[in-house]
């Protein structure tokens, strides 16, 4: 049972302070403006749209891929039109921009769990960050390694 006392209020003010702090950064500005300009380019959405058919096209024939020459060229197809909306300028930036706000919330969400206890670890996602170390033996949880210190 939540039990709501002035520490619980004083953390969800907390919460809306950051909340208002972080939608101020001018990284959350940048990937606004990216995103839409990624929504508002009528050319690379018509291109996502043409892709995501042609992919659909080839889930559907890829299991004959074997039996039928042709389902290797629409391989192909697709891998060319990914490439072609991955080097897009447009899109480029927009994962810049989502990567930048990805990191900082990673780190932000780092920092509070380290403030409750070094032994939490946060999966960012992010592609160079350490990843969970794998378990040794014996302790298997934070309640069994707090009861052996």
């Amino acid at each position: 049972m939540l039990i709501i006392n002035e520490e619980l209020l004083a953390i969800d003010q907390a919460i809306e302070y950051l909340v208002s702090y972080f939608l101020k950064l001018p990284e959350v500005e940048n990937y606004r403006l990216k995103r839409q300009k990624f929504e508002n380019d009528r050319e690379l959405q018509e291109q996502l749209f043409a892709f995501q058919k042609l992919k659909d096209s080839y889930d559907t024939a890829k299991a004959y891929e074997a039996f039928r020459p042709d389902v290797r060229e629409l391989k192909r197809q697709v891998l060319r039109m990914k490439r072609q909306i991955d080097l897009n300028e447009v899109v480029i930036g927009y994962r810049r921009a989502e990567f930048d706000l990805q990191t900082i919330l990673a780190n932000l969400g780092e920092e509070i769990a380290q403030a409750v206890s070094n032994q939490i670890f946060i999966d960012t996602g992010l592609p160079l960050a350490p990843h969970k170390p794998h378990h040794k033996k014996g302790d298997t949880n934070i309640k069994e390694k707090m009861s052996h210190d």
